[in-house]
């Protein structure tokens, strides 16, 4: 009696059910290794500079959502680079691309010369832009500008422009709040930045310091605006509606937190149970600064459906719409 012989199955070619190996991923992406020399380089070269702005935002309050922003923009540069594939070249780099490289070097000597140091730390974007380009030349660069973009929100505002920012600001934040608490049935007196509130318990004044200006939920907020618009699919027209947004909506929720501060104060005893209640205040507000982006933008698809818009665009008669265009 003749012995079956036993079956073996064939070798594993590129991994389990025909899928490619880690290894066959790699050579599919040659420009990678350049990548991530380049990535490495830039961030040795730009060390300082990082620990400076992470100083910054481990202490200012306004700008605590950088710690964000470099692991954002890489999610940004892999979702840029899987929707449009990315198929390297040897890059014909001019030699106006490393003029400009050795420029911004020079520029930020200068301006640590000069005690300059946001302007040496901004340098650190368009020197990002050029490394890119000359790794993998205009196609790399038209996939990841977005993401080099949004490494604006590393850096805080010049000083000039925060000085001039921050006041209105609270001017605007105090007139408000100041209207929505007498709406709401509290008695109060503005004095410039200071809120003088009738109580049960008597007057107790409510400062509107610089700190509750908005400001801080503005950058938090614009930051993480722009990487919704960047991310979630979206017509143009839509992104910028986004965008003007992210100011209203700071301004709204800031002044949420004065008011519901303000009738905390009203109902509550104890400077400790007011201070609480300003820290939970303030705890929720970008909660809901998200969830009125994402009310804006639910409210925007329901009014302009943009697959019924495009499909009636599409069955419109070509003549229809040449006329609806010189029209």
């Amino acid at each position: 009696m003749s012995q079956i012989p036993a079956y073996h199955p064939p070798a594993d070619q590129g991994g389990s059910a025909g899928r490619p190996s880690v290894l066959d991923r790699l050579r599919d992406l040659p420009w990678l290794p350049s990548a991530l020399v380049g990535a490495a380089l830039l961030t040795f070269a730009y060390a300082p500079n990082i620990m400076s702005l992470a100083t910054i935002w481990d202490t200012e309050p306004n700008y605590s959502h950088g710690f964000l922003v470099i692991p954002i923009a890489a999610v940004i540069l892999w979702r840029r680079i899987a929707d449009r594939p990315y198929t390297w070249t040897e890059p014909a780099t001019s030699w106006r691309t490393w003029a400009l490289l050795a420029g911004m070097l020079v520029l930020r000597a200068f301006a640590y010369e000069r005690g300059m140091s946001w302007v040496e730390n901004a340098t650190l974007i368009p020197t990002a832009a050029c490394i890119v380009y000359a790794l993998g030349g205009g196609a790399l660069l038209s996939r990841a500008w977005p993401a080099i973009g949004f490494l604006v929100f590393m850096l805080p505002l010049p000083p000039v422009i925060n000085r001039l920012v921050a006041l209105p600001l609270q001017q605007i934040a105090t007139a408000g709040s100041c209207f929505v608490m007498q709406l709401t049935g509290l008695w109060v007196v503005p004095a410039g930045n200071v809120i003088n509130l009738s109580t049960p318990r008597g007057p107790q004044q409510l400062e509107v310091a610089m700190a509750c200006n908005g400001l801080s939920m503005l950058m938090t907020l614009a930051a993480t605006v722009t990487a919704t618009v960047i991310l979630v699919p979206m017509p143009i027209w839509k992104r910028i509606v986004v965008l003007l947004s992210a100011l209203p909506i700071a301004l709204v929720s800031n002044m949420a937190r004065i008011v519901g501060t303000g009738w905390c104060y009203y109902l509550m005893e104890g400077e400790l149970a007011r201070e609480r209640s300003h820290d939970w205040a303030g705890f929720l507000m970008m909660p809901l600064a998200l969830l009125l982006v994402g009310l804006e933008v639910a409210i925007l698809s329901w009014l302009f459906d943009d697959a019924e818009a495009e499909a009636a665009a599409a069955a419109r008669p070509i003549g229809l719409r040449a006329t609806q265009r010189s029209s």
